[in-house]
């Protein structure tokens, strides 16, 4: 039987506050789905309220106690209102189209230091799909 998932969008801003949280793992921004596996096919992020400052990175990992990071911005690229797509100079989406582990979800956190500027915070964009446990793609 084939298989043809639904094609979802994950959007919404994250503050400050939410991308430091968690020692900079970030909040959740898709909570994880028992039995369902997580597909990334594409994303993007752009600072709000000031270019983004102080992190050395912007990342978007699964919710596994030892994250995969699918995408990674370097904060020099993350000006104010400029969209950073997966692919784009400096943006890094390493695990891009690649099944995540069974039961994970998603976060939006940062590396080394605090994510400093950027008011008005982080907006997100994250396309993907659930893929069934024990699919051949999984």
């Amino acid at each position: 039987m084939a298989h043809h998932p639904r094609t979802r969008i994950l959007h919404g801003i994250q503050t400050l506050a939410n991308v430091n949280a968690n020692s900079g793992a970030g909040a959740i921004i898709l909570a994880p789905a028992a039995g369902k596996n997580i597909r990334i096919l594409d994303g993007w992020m752009r600072a709000l309220g000031g270019n983004a400052g102080g992190a050395d990175a912007l990342i978007v990992t699964d919710t596994a106690a030892s994250p995969v990071t699918v995408l990674s911005a370097t904060i020099g690229v993350l000006l104010q209102n400029a969209v950073c797509r997966a692919g784009d100079t400096n943006v890094t989406a390493t695990n891009l189209g690649a099944t995540l582990g069974t039961g994970k979800g998603l976060r939006l956190g940062r590396t080394t230091s605090d994510l400093t500027t950027a008011t008005g915070g982080i907006e997100y964009s994250i396309r993907y799909v659930y893929e069934p446990v024990g699919n051949i793609t999984t």
